[in-house]
């Protein structure tokens, strides 16, 4: 025997603030996650940019130095008279040669080469005399560039030295002027292999175990923290597994069993690529803490409420009993007696003098024949249109569990939910569901919706569900109640394709009968058992007469619903039709009238 279980209004609110207490804790601990994820996203970007301009910094710094530095070769005698005169001697040359390697073995071993290029692109180069021929230097990036006023500096490429493996290197491209006549005489081509620049970041660390690396535009590390892998290409080092974000934003990545933010920042010049990292576990520390002081907070407004909740609602719980006496006598039919008038004017005051004035209402409504019969029809048309808002109110909750079910059984069987397309479908389905903006929609949306709905049964059943919506174009913009096809669909799916475990097919078609729509949907289950069949179609003759009354057979709810509605809002003639065959399947057909929106006039419900 079932058992109502009332609880006192004392109750009530205590059970109503803990609610709110509850409600409020889970507000703020989930703005507590977004903020401080956007914080630490927003400091790890800044430490990202701060980190991406110091590097830019020391380059800069570096490559002005560079270029000061080789003003002592630019304006040495024999580099003066090679690039003015067309014919020079094996002396002069062999003094460049010595000038270059001197230059770069005793102030920057980071240097590969150097060559020096006059305007008739002749050249010496630090190698030998042999080595300074032109044409084996053709395919170097620098060699067809145009001489330019200022240096030129191009990022790291693979060289292509006569007789030598490949380097990665970069290039300084530097002018050389004429000393009398200031005019670009020739420059001077230094390349420079990266891995061997001194560390712009030294020992700096993100957290505890945070670091960045830089990268080349081709994929070869041009610094990081562990030396020995500078030089190599990224495919080639531990870093291979780390997918890096094609933008500047931060995003979340997996490497080395662990989950870490990364951001890429661009340098300047050298077009290389500054990635900063850190584990996303050093950054929740602070987020914990926030959380833990949230639980305690919410602990003792618990312990607060349960001792005092009590004690003030019984200060006004006795006031509402007097007044709910004084509305049990007026249920009788008494409309003489009237609630006690309170000076304190606070809200039970106003309740009781709003009590008193819609009970002399009411008096004078009983006298007025004529307004009561108005508001009589006013009434039965209102009603009217609650019963049908109520009817297709009743599907939400069914369509909303049913479908959250179906994500349940498919987080538990595939360990792997496909939860983005799932969660995105059933957000459609319920949104369109909870609108009532319009009780009237085209078929296109229906079918949109239904398509939303099916793709989430398909992803419970990949393998052996099929479904197939053939419906002309010329009818989409055809108006119907909406949210008539998709219960229909739920319960073939609930009684035809669950019970043979997914393995079935449902089919929507549609076709005009002179000035109907019938629209009409299939499956192949078992059928309906004939005794059941009667009862639904019992069930159907009932609504035809009297739409608002009787009851539906056990797994008819959509049918009976959807039957209402329609006869509710088109008249008799109209609404749902079922024939099922034993062992073969069940069809499903509803009768529309055909009505298309105007042109421009066709609402799109999202």
């Amino acid at each position: 025997m079932r058992r109502n279980i009332r609880l006192s209004l004392r109750t009530k609110m205590t059970l109503g603030f803990l609610a709110v207490n509850l409600l409020s804790l889970a507000l703020v601990l989930g703005a507590a996650n977004s903020f401080f994820g956007s914080v630490i996203r927003s400091d790890f970007n800044r430490m990202s940019g701060d980190a991406a301009s110091r590097f830019n910094f020391h380059m800069n710094a570096y490559i002005e130095q560079m270029i000061a530095s080789t003003a002592s070769i630019a304006a040495n005698t024999e580099v003066q008279r090679y690039l003015r005169s067309d014919r020079v001697t094996s002396d002069v040359t062999e003094a460049i040669e010595k000038e270059m390697r001197k230059f770069s073995s005793t102030n920057h071993p980071e240097i590969t080469a150097m060559f020096l290029m006059s305007r008739q692109r002749s050249m010496v180069s630090s190698f030998s005399y042999y080595y300074s021929q032109p044409e084996l230097y053709s395919d170097e990036l620098w060699f067809s560039l145009p001489f330019e006023s200022e240096p030129q500096v191009i990022p790291t490429h693979f060289t292509k030295y006569p007789g030598q493996p490949p380097y990665a290197v970069m290039s300084l491209v530097i002018p050389i002027f004429d000393i009398d006549s200031i005019q670009v005489v020739g420059r001077l081509i230094v390349d420079i292999m990266p891995k061997s620049i001194p560390s712009m970041f030294g020992e700096e660390r993100i957290g505890k175990s945070g670091f960045f690396f830089v990268v080349s535009p081709d994929d070869i590390l041009v610094y990081h923290p562990r030396s020995d892998w500078a030089g190599f290409s990224r495919s080639k080092t531990p870093l291979a597994s780390l997918d890096l974000p094609n933008g500047a934003e931060t995003v979340q990545r997996k490497w080395n069993g662990e989950q870490w933010l990364v951001s890429i920042n661009k340098s300047n010049k050298m077009n290389w690529n500054i990635v900063s990292m850190v584990p996303v576990e050093e950054t929740d520390e602070g987020l914990k803490a926030v959380q833990k002081a949230i639980l305690i907070a919410f602990a003792v407004v618990t312990v607060v409420i349960l001792m005092l909740v009590p004690f003030m609602t019984h200060q006004f719980v006795k006031r509402v009993v007097a007044l709910k006496n004084v509305m049990g006598k007026a249920a009788t039919g008494n409309l003489d007696v009237r609630a006690p008038v309170e000076k304190r004017g606070d809200e039970f005051g106003q309740l009781n003098a709003s009590f008193n004035h819609m009970v002399s209402q009411l008096q004078q409504l009983m006298g007025t024949v004529y307004d009561l019969r108005m508001n009589e029809m006013k009434l039965e048309i209102r009603e009217k249109e609650a019963l049908i808002r109520a009817l297709q109110n009743q599907i939400n909750p069914h369509l909303l569990y049913n479908t959250l079910g179906i994500i349940k059984s498919m987080a538990y069987l595939d360990n792997r939910p496909k939860i983005e397309t799932m969660a995105g479908n059933l957000a459609d389905v319920y949104r369109y569901t909870a609108r009532f903006n319009h009780e009237e929609v085209t078929l296109r949306d229906e079918l949109d919706i239904l398509s939303k709905y099916l793709e989430i049964v398909r992803l419970r059943f990949p393998m052996t569900f099929i479904r197939t919506i053939s419906v002309p174009e010329s009818f989409y913009s055809c108006l119907t109640m909406k949210l008539t096809l998709q219960p229909i669909v739920e319960n073939a799916v609930k009684y035809a394709i669950e019970p043979n475990a997914g393995e079935g097919a449902i089919i929507v078609g549609a076709y005009r009968d002179v000035d109907d729509l019938v629209v009409e949907i299939a499956d192949n289950g078992k059928g309906i058992p004939e005794p059941q069949l009667a009862d639904i179609r019992d069930m159907l003759r009932k609504a035809a007469d009297d739409p608002g009354t009787g009851s539906a057979p056990q797994g008819s709810l959509g049918l009976s619903n959807v039957h209402a509605r329609l006869l509710l809002r088109y008249g008799p003639g109209y609404g749902i039709r079922i024939d099922s065959f034993a062992g073969r399947g069940t069809v499903v057909s509803i009768r529309l009238p055909y009505r298309t929106e105007s042109p421009g006039k066709v609402r799109e419900i999202r």
